[in-house]
């Protein structure tokens, strides 16, 4: 064993500690040692050492940049620099020629592997180029490759496994049967689609009388309670769950068994009091109990009764069944009762193989049930278009598998593939690149018994890194037996490689490694199938000083040991000893990950790192973690029930208005109703205040999307700022966006109802590993999370906190086991509070799998201690509970070797409050709504000239007299209400077909042909089809546009020295308080006076008219007044000219009309269309600097022209 680290520190501040050796050992190369001058520091500066030697692992690191024909499997070591040798062979493929960076696939673990591995992939690429470049000899050729490398960067595919499967399904979708327009569930969303998928399965199997439920019914399983159980077979659908059974019990054995229960039953009842012992029943005493009632209410007679009362009795053992021995009438008597209860059911006995047995019988009922249910949900996601993440693996494989030219195809393609962190690879995934990395068979027909595993990829087109050591995810389908698996067929046409060296860590944390997970009983020398084999971990320190490093504890003393008093005194240690390193200068925020084994209790630690000020970014904590929520959640029942009095009064009664209950008594007894759809007038003024504002919310709500409605509400309350401003508001705050997010989402999916609503925000708060930072990615913030979110991160101080969360792992419910010979099988637990079934042989199971738990709770350490690069800081309780730690495997050790630490718990001084009175918040609201509404002001005034020509406003600019604002409105109707009954006007979308026809007649020759982009234009433009799908004024579309090509003013267009057609134009500037050129010597604009609004004219408006004009065209803004001399919003005017065409001595604009001019608004309409032209002439002349010199109206089904 390595040097021990025998300083002991002890001290209640960082300053001034007592120091003691136990065995004469120094900290290497320490510089100064802490002292009364040192404040900031707990130990030493470290210096580094000489140059650093060769490496153990150089010639693996070399064979990965050299050996490209070589497929090779890495077992890359924690902080072994596994994502730069990845790097490293990326570049060297670009190189050397070997492949191109549009044949490379690299499958990461998570997105942000992804970016970091593309960010690192381009920098590295830049690097070599410029030494190519810089080098004595530049090599042309290698320049040129990493050159088109660069600039075909985003070719290049590099991100998880689930979005490289959703490429290549949406490049072949058909060959699955898919379709083309699917749809990736996510997470929230899938969950909920199971759940109904489920209640509707089952309400269609009650409608047919299914006989697969009467059985169920029959073994006492109601369907509704194997929910949990539909959900572990729909993710795991490529596992075969077998249920084979020994039968049914005998009538004979269920007699004995039953006799048997019954005298226990009432011998147990008759040794018990009458009156509850003054500290309760004991758990044998409560069970009998049961028994007891349950047989006066049922007989027993019907054989589940029987069983389900035995099983209540039986355990697998060895221990047995306890009592307290003074809270029966007898001691001597309760004790051998005792013994007789566990004779008959602990261990191997009748009654308790007979409870197998019929749990077995069970098992394959329900297992049956649910594997049909599996089947026909994914053929509702297929047919839904609706795929989660297993799906796309199964569909991708499937892909593969059964299309030969398919997997050539993709074959050539992504010739090189890569995958990161294989330890925690999904089987699925390992078929998928198999598959792709290797060629089928020329021979081959698509046999749907294609076996990956015996597919021998091309040479150098796979390269896997991993570490069996850091595999962490078994709950998620990651097998660490697989993985061995996947190691040994790996040897059989490719080489495994191993890095030890560690780049990351100190070597005081390399010591700790290799001195505890040596020992056998943590990593083995020989893997095992449930656990990794040690390797050594070679440190080789960073350059540079560090302030500090080591290994340190720390014991935590709450006042109580409820796990939210121990996590709560653990955290305001860690932050207050936190926040004297940054204030000292030692350390910045984001040097500290701070990890709990589980995510139970982060938001006490979160509470403890804000009350000192402290950023800190937390994961795995879910979304709930605001009160704010609830209360929206109340607010969308009471919108989805508003007469429905409890939701009305939960709401009345909450964080938006605070009513108490003696108000609410007094509008009960006024006379008021809570009613929102009926406030009434009647009861407490207060409450129906409240209650309007009820009623206009769900009026909203019944207009407008959920969404939408929610956001608007959220802003009204000031929600936002209410969550940002309370305990935790960085989490509050965003979850509540992360909340509104999730409707969103939803409404895009197509669900923007309240119902809706509600049930995404259940889902948001359910998922209690998403993360909804309000500030994501913010990098000067102490790190918070759980362990199993840590993977692949570090930092240069790690704490492992929480010491409450017992090492030993829970019960399993499911265990799955694979073979080269007999692929996956798994077996389950169906639990409902108690087990419902379960295989007759479940506990050799169980047995297996808590062996695999417990090896993955070793990995879970190795990856908490290799997270540290400089500092790993652990959490103990006092002596006597240490073996209740999570980190209690590593207690000898750290007893020995350990640095401890007093961190004394201080709380934070007390957050700021702001103090107003009522007369200065109201101050303050009135201050806030003038600011509003002078930001409501619209910096510009959007028109269009079609609608300038429906305005009631003369050529003059003044206001029409009544006459003419009824021919207005007779305007408007005929322009936006055409009828199909008028022949004499066919409305916008055939005007519309004409114009896009003349525009592409303008643009090709007379003599090419434009008959197949006529027909299109009026199939788009919904114009009237034939039997034959044809349509029907197609000839006549054709005959008006030759028509106008034969007109004199297409000749003149044509003719010209320029001509445009369908010309969009915008103009701003039209409040511009120059002088207009053409009216200089009538203006009455002066130096001095202010800028006012001229219309379209170029006339200035009066005062009167610009408030007019602004409410008219504000567009939902308010129409506030504008003092004298404020400046008038801009006017920006927009249109499209239909043609335009310069000939000497200035431009011809011109506009076609369809109309066909019988009718009687034709007169009005006939002077608005002038108007438009007059405008289009008028902003023309302003766009282009040059003279209008002649407006055009050109009435195509009148063949007329009118010329000014």
């Amino acid at each position: 064993m390595g040097p021990n680290v025998a300083a002991l520190i002890s001290t209640s501040t960082l300053c001034a500690p007592v120091i003691s050796y136990r065995s004469g050992w120094a900290l290497p190369a320490v510089e100064d040692l802490p002292s009364n001058d040192s404040k900031g520091q707990i130990a030493g500066v470290t210096k580094n050492a000489a140059p650093r030697p060769s490496l153990p692992d150089d010639e693996a690191r070399a064979r990965i940049k050299s050996d490209l024909d070589t497929n090779l499997f890495v077992e890359a070591g924690a902080g072994s620099g596994k994502t730069t040798a990845l790097v490293d062979r990326l570049v060297a493929l670009i190189s050397t020629g070997t492949a191109k960076v549009d044949e490379i696939a690299a499958v990461t673990f998570t997105r942000k592997a992804a970016a970091e591995l593309r960010e690192r992939f381009q920098a590295q690429v830049e690097l070599t180029l410029n030494e190519q470049r810089e080098a004595e000899v530049q090599d042309d050729l290698i320049v040129g490759r990493l050159v088109k490398a660069l600039d075909d960067i985003d070719r290049a595919f590099i991100g998880t496994i689930h979005s490289f499967c959703a490429r290549l399904l949406r490049e072949r979708p058909i060959d699955v049967g898919l379709d083309p327009g699917f749809e990736e569930l996510r997470v929230e969303e899938r969950e909920e689609l199971c759940r109904r998928f489920w209640d509707s399965y089952l309400e269609r199997l009650t409608r047919d009388c299914d006989p697969r439920l009467e059985k169920l019914s029959e073994a006492g399983i109601s369907p509704v309670s194997l929910y949990g159980m539909f959900e572990v077979l729909v993710g795991n659908d490529d596992v075969v769950f077998p249920t084979a059974t020994s039968g049914l019990p005998t009538a004979a054995e269920l007699a004995t068994v039953r006799k048997e229960l019954e005298s226990i039953v009432e011998t147990g009842w008759e040794l018990m009091d009458e009156k509850r012992p003054e500290k309760g029943w004991d758990r044998l005493q409560e069970i009998i109990r049961e028994l007891h009632f349950e047989r006066e209410v049922t007989g027993w007679k019907e054989t589940t009764d029987v069983i389900s009362a035995v099983a209540l009795l039986c355990k697998k053992g060895p221990r047995g069944h306890k009592v307290v021995q003074k809270r029966w009438r007898d001691k001597a008597l309760a004790k051998a009762f005792c013994e007789r209860v566990d004779k008959f059911g602990v261990g191997d006995t009748p009654a308790h193989s007979l409870v197998s047995r019929w749990l077995g019988y069970r098992y394959a009922l329900a297992i049956d049930l649910g594997r049909a249910a599996v089947t026909e949900f994914a053929a509702h996601r297929m047919r839904i278009g609706k795929l989660d993440f297993q799906d796309l693996l199964e569909l991708t494989g499937r892909l593969l598998r059964e299309n030969p030219q398919v997997r050539r195809y993709l074959g050539d393609r992504y010739r090189c593939i890569f995958v990161d962190e294989f330890q925690d690879t999904d089987p699925l995934q390992a078929e998928i690149v198999f598959l792709l990395a290797s060629d089928p068979p020329e021979d081959s027909s698509g046999d749907m018994g294609v076996d990956w595993w015996f597919a021998n990829p091309r040479p150098g087109s796979l390269f896997v890194v991993g570490d069996p050591k850091q595999s962490i995810y078994r709950f998620r389908r990651a097998d660490i037996q697989f993985y061995r698996l996947v190691k040994e067929r790996f040897s059989e046409f490719g080489e495994v490689l191993r890095l030890s060296t560690n780049f990351r860590s100190r070597p005081a944390i390399g010591e700790l490694v290799n001195q505890v997970f040596s020992d056998p009983d943590f990593f083995p020398a020989e893997a095992t199938d449930s656990q990794a084999a040690f390797e050594r971990l070679d440190t080789i320190p960073p350059k540079g000083d560090v302030p500090c490093e080591g290994v340190f504890v720390y014991d935590v003393d709450p006042e109580r040991t409820r796990l939210e008093d121990v996590a709560a005194d653990d955290g305001l240690r860690i932050a207050s000893w936190i926040r004297e390193r940054i204030d000292a200068g030692e350390r910045n925020p984001e040097d500290f990950l701070v990890l709990t084994r589980l995510p139970h209790q982060l938001i006490e630690y979160a509470k403890a790192l804000e009350s000192h000020g402290l950023p800190v970014s937390v994961a795995g904590a879910g979304v709930g973690v605001g009160g704010e929520i609830d209360e929206l959640k109340a607010l969308i029942q009471c919108m989805i029930d508003p007469t429905n009095p409890v939701r009305v009064v939960a709401v009345l009664t909450g964080l938006f208005f605070g009513l108490d209950y003696e108000k609410l008594t007094q509008h009960s007894l006024g006379g008021g109703a809570f009613d929102v759809m009926r406030p009434g007038s009647e009861g407490n003024e207060d409450v129906l205040s409240a209650l309007r504002r009820l009623n206009g919310w769900w009026r909203r709500s019944v207009s407008e999307p959920a969404d939408i409605f929610l956001g608007s509400v959220t802003s009204e309350l000031g929600l936002l700022p209410y969550a940002a401003a309370e305990e935790l508001g960085t989490l509050r705050a965003g979850a509540l966006l992360y909340v509104l997010d999730s409707v969103r989402a939803a409404a895009l999916a197509g669900d923007a109802s309240l119902p809706g609503a509600l049930s995404a925000v259940q889902a948001a708060l359910d998922q209690q590993r998403a993360e909804a930072p309000l500030e994501p990615g913010r990098p000067d913030a102490v790190r918070l999370m759980n362990l199993h979110q840590a993977k692949g991160l570090q930092g240069k101080v790690v704490v492992l906190a929480q010491p409450t969360s017992s090492p030993n792992p829970r019960r399993p419910k499911i265990h799955t086991t694979r073979s080269r010979d007999n692929g996956a099988k798994g077996y389950m637990r169906v639990t409902d509070n108690r087990d419902l079934a379960r295989p007759e042989n479940w506990f050799e199971y169980e047995a297996l799998e808590k062996d695999f738990s417990r090896d993955e709770y070793v990995r879970l350490l190795y990856v908490a201690v290799t997270r540290a690069e400089e500092e790993l800081v652990i959490s103990r309780w006092p002596r006597k509970n240490r073996s209740l730690s999570p980190w209690a495997p590593l207690e000898t050790w750290l007893e020995d070797n350990a640095i401890v630490l007093s961190l004394e718990p201080r709380t934070a001084s007390e957050r700021d409050t702001l103090s107003f009175s009522n007369e200065e918040v109201g101050n303050e609201v009135k201050r806030a709504f003038a600011d509003l509404s002078s930001r409501a002001v619209p910096t510009f005034l959007h028109q269009t000239v079609t609608s300038l020509t429906k305005e009631d406003l003369s050529p003059s600019g003044s206001f029409a007299d009544s006459d003419s604002r009824d021919v207005s409105r007779s305007l408007k109707k005929s322009i936006k209400e055409p009828t199909r009954a008028s022949s004499e006007f066919r409305g916008y979308s055939w005007g519309s077909a004409v114009h896009a026809a003349l525009a592409h007649a303008a643009e090709v020759s007379p003599d090419q042909a434009s008959q197949g982009v006529f027909r299109n234009l009026l199939v788009e433009h919904g114009r009237p089809l034939d039997d034959n799908g044809e349509p029907m004024e197609l000839r006549e579309l054709i005959g008006l546009v030759k028509a106008v090509q034969s007109s004199s003013l297409w000749s003149r267009a044509k003719a010209a020295k320029r001509m445009l057609t369908e010309i969009s134009f915008a103009l701003p500037g039209l409040s511009d308080g120059k002088p207009d050129p053409e009216h200089d010597s009538e203006s009455e604009s002066g130096p001095g006076r202010a800028r006012r609004q001229l219309d379209l004219f170029g006339q200035e408006l009066s005062r009167d008219e610009e408030k007019q004009v602004r409410s008219r065209q504000g567009h939902g803004y308010p129409a506030a007044d504008v003092a004298e001399g404020e400046k008038m919003p801009v006017s920006v005017l927009e249109g499209v000219i239909d043609l335009a065409f310069r000939e000497r001595g200035g431009w011809v604009v011109a506009d076609y009309k369809t109309d066909v001019g019988t009718d009687p608004d034709f007169t009005a309409r006939e002077a608005a269309y002038r108007r438009q032209v007059d405008l289009y002439a008028e902003a023309w002349a302003q766009l282009t600097g040059e003279p209008v010199k002649e407006r055009i109206l050109f009435f195509t089904a009148q063949d007329r022209i009118e010329q000014w």
